[in-house]
């Protein structure tokens, strides 16, 4: 069959996201005997017009539309994608009669509340590149797919889906197959890589067990290390990010990872997504400076006993006081996210958390980012909770930007507390700030330029802390 695969993304809130779950669905595809046309729009100037001409010259007899996110998160600036998807199906629609099937990670999360909203024919939701072979199997022999795994479809006037599959194993993406690396490397991407699956914790506010399960499915350390060695010959890119919901959950693997990547005398840069306060060490953090780590994100989003009994971290303000130190030691850059807001929380926990950012994160290369409001998704802990103290009600749909915020503290009393830290202390940055950032993009582009490796952000600190910048900031500052 003649399947054309969509990376609908158009977001660049940080830094421009390569496809890399569509690229294993893309591998899996063309292996399974079919032709693959891969379409970008992320990387388009004007995405309607290369997405009619992708269609056109395609011919598909399935169009397949990833979905990666449905908003920004962002409560006090929300930005819903829900609506730029719609416009790219009535493009397809328009060009094609093939069946639309949708799939990603936003799609994964929401499973077939996707097929009441949007104009598609199909949703996949788990790992695609299991499931989405076997709904084309069953397409290209003109039957319904009732038995496969992990496909939401219509029947009548109602959504019926089978459970997700999950994968016992699975190996490198082959993404420089299916992209332009230019481009991304243009806006200071950095190359993602997957050592791990699933996610063994059950933070109240998170969808990753709905998108990869709840069990840690954990890649040879070796292999990892052979596809970092093969794209840093192959493509070159100046970064590689380990991007698992958790890089050192469990730390044992991440130590592994590690090792092999000395075995192998990689010369490469890397950088991590997430890295849990509740597996760190001294250890770990010598052991990644001496693989090629330059830097790092640390995700405890608060520092208070009580945010964080009510978030489900399953780890306390010490482990988060301990992680700060080791991090100073390490010397590495660092990001840390904050979420503000969340059950429980009050104004003296808020507190607890701000005061936490400027005590223990004022040290050089430390960027604090900040959101106030959880986003509420479903099937998480966190939108039972709401619809129990009536945030939502239960058959509400949280396909738009839907957040909470804890009764028990002002919003405005949240975003005034953040502003006084910003004043304060130039490297924290709120995501509501008027453009999505301090900058706008057009830092990152400029260090790009220069040929600087990336993340960018581990550069913010110090151009927030300019005189000049910091005087706008202040004034500038409205949420």
């Amino acid at each position: 069959m003649n399947v054309l695969l969509v990376y609908a993304n158009q977001s660049r809130d940080l830094l421009p996201p390569p496809p890399v779950g569509l690229a294993y669905v893309a591998e899996a595809t063309r292996r399974a005997g079919h032709r693959v046309t891969f379409v970008d729009l992320l990387a388009s100037r004007r995405p309607a017009v290369t997405l009619r001409q992708a269609v056109r010259a395609a011919n598909p007899d399935v169009v397949g539309v990833s979905i990666r996110s449905l908003d920004n998160v962002v409560a006090q600036r929300p930005e819903s994608h829900v609506a730029s998807v719609a416009a790219n199906l009535a493009v397809i629609r328009e060009e094609t009669k093939a069946p639309i099937v949708l799939g990603g990670p936003a799609v994964s999360i929401v499973g077939g509340e996707a097929l009441r909203f949007l104009d598609a024919d199909f949703a996949v939701v788990g790992e695609g590149e299991e499931s989405f072979p076997r709904l084309l199997a069953a397409l290209e022999q003109g039957s319904e797919p009732t038995g496969v795994a992990g496909v939401c479809r219509r029947d009548g006037g109602r959504v019926v889906a089978t459970p997700p599959v999950r994968l016992p194993a699975f190996s490198s993406s082959g993404l420089e197959r299916w992209v332009s690396w230019g481009f991304y490397d243009r806006y200071g991407a950095t190359w993602p890589i997957q050592s791990k699956r699933g996610c063994a914790l059950s933070c109240a506010y998170c969808a990753y067990p709905r998108i990869e399960g709840v069990c840690h499915r954990l890649r040879e350390p070796a292999e990892v290390a052979e596809e970092i060695a093969r794209v840093a010959r192959e493509v070159g890119p100046r970064t590689f990010e380990i991007v698992d919901s958790t890089f050192n959950v469990p730390e044992s693997h991440a130590r592994a990872l590690c090792e092999a990547i000395l075995a192998r005398r990689l010369a490469v840069r890397l950088t991590a997504t997430t890295v849990n306060p509740l597996a760190v060490s001294r250890e770990l953090f010598d052991l990644m400076k001496r693989a090629g780590f330059r830097s790092m994100m640390v995700t405890p989003e608060a520092a208070s006993d009580a945010t964080l009994a009510g978030l489900d971290k399953g780890f306390g303000r010490d482990q988060v006081v301990r992680t700060a130190e080791l991090v100073r030691e390490s010397g590495l850059p660092s990001a840390w996210f904050f979420l503000l807001g969340g059950p429980g929380e009050t104004e003296q926990t808020a507190e607890e958390t701000v005061s936490f950012i400027e005590e223990y994160l004022a040290f050089p290369g430390t960027l604090v980012i900040v959101t106030t409001g959880v986003r509420i998704l479903p099937g998480t802990a966190l939108a039972r909770r709401a619809v129990a103290e009536g945030v939502v009600a239960a058959d509400a749909s949280l396909l738009e930007p839907t957040f909470y915020v804890s009764p028990l503290v002002s919003e405005r009393w949240l975003l005034e507390r953040v502003n006084r830290a910003i004043r304060r202390h130039p490297h924290v940055v709120h995501t509501a700030e008027e453009g999505g950032g301090p900058t706008g993009g057009a830092f990152e582009r400029t260090l790009s330029a220069l040929g600087l490796a990336p993340p960018y952000w581990r550069f913010l600190p110090y151009l927030l802390a300019l005189p000049p910048l910091r005087a706008v900031r202040g004034r500038s500052l409205r949420f």
